[in-house]
């Protein structure tokens, strides 16, 4: 049996790939698992294949970041989509007792209900606004009786195709009149920031859920705004209701994160901060 620090699984998404590239520069030892263009190439709905994978190999920390997150997508096809958003986690919860390792999954802010104006903490009520929430729900309950787990409530953007910061770029550029949310708030962060974070809280002895985000919230509208004008870049766009979406999200979904703050000794960047971070990817 070979015995690495890490393992992340869903290594060719945003949040996977930044991962492995901040392990590599630290030249930590991690092994990657992914449809393709991983060290362990699978279905991640194979789980016999799985099993013997694990029986091969020993790691310290999983991190999945495996997700089905097209939330239309989701709200039509909830048999197929809870496989790898409810389904795995289980599998990966039992795998974690047998195996002994930290188990840290990544879930969403769209978990909480939210109240306007107010950050949720992790302590605040969750609620299945739609199936996509619903399958991350779930996938939570799966984790919270392991000895060693870590539920990391999160929303990031970054460089990659069909990103929302590259959307709102690409519509830059082609001079798109885009629609914008003027009543829907997060604390989205810079996916570097995000992924240099959860390494470090892995790492330490750290149990339990924890918010990760921007320090203060802010509407998608503003957010879109303050990118075009860090890049010099006119927006073409219409202020509109979130409510226009066909499937029904959260629009209080701002961050409390003053635990993982505390936990980890820094403080995480504000959404202005955020935005000045992807910026700099694109220039």
């Amino acid at each position: 049996m070979k015995n690495f620090e890490f393992l992340i699984i869903g290594s060719n998404g945003l949040l996977g790939s930044n991962i492995v590239k901040i392990l590599n520069k630290k030249k930590i030892s991690f092994l990657t698992v992914a449809r393709k263009n991983s060290n362990f190439n699978i279905n991640l709905k194979n789980f016999k294949k799985l099993n013997k994978f694990f029986l091969k190999n020993k790691f310290k920390i999983v991190i999945n970041c495996a997700a089905i997150i097209d939330i239309n997508y989701c709200e039509k096809n909830y048999k197929i989509i809870s496989i790898i958003n409810s389904e795995l986690v289980k599998f990966l919860s039992q795998m974690s007792k047998k195996f002994d390792f930290k188990f840290v999954q990544i879930s969403t802010d769209q978990v909480y209900r939210g109240k306007n104006g107010l950050l949720n903490s992790e302590k605040s009520e969750t609620f299945a606004i739609n199936k996509y929430a619903k399958s991350k729900i779930l996938a939570e309950k799966y984790l919270k009786k392991l000895k060693k787990f870590l539920i990391i409530r999160t929303n990031f953007t970054g460089k990659k195709k069909n990103s929302f910061i590259d959307w709102l770029i690409e519509s830059f550029k082609k001079k798109v009149k885009i629609n914008l949310f003027n009543d829907m708030h997060t604390s989205t962060m810079d996916v570097q920031t995000c992924a240099d974070t959860i390494i470090k809280l892995a790492m330490l002895k750290s149990k339990g859920i924890y918010n990760l985000g921007s320090r203060n919230m802010i509407t998608k509208e503003n957010f879109a705004k303050n990118l075009s004008k860090i890049l010099k870049l006119k927006i073409k766009y219409k202020s509109v209701s979130s409510d226009i979406q066909h499937v029904q999200r959260g629009k209080n979904l701002g961050l409390d994160v003053k635990k993982i703050e505390k936990k980890i000794g820094s403080k995480m960047p504000t959404s202005n901060q955020s935005i000045i971070n992807l910026a700099k990817e694109y220039q």
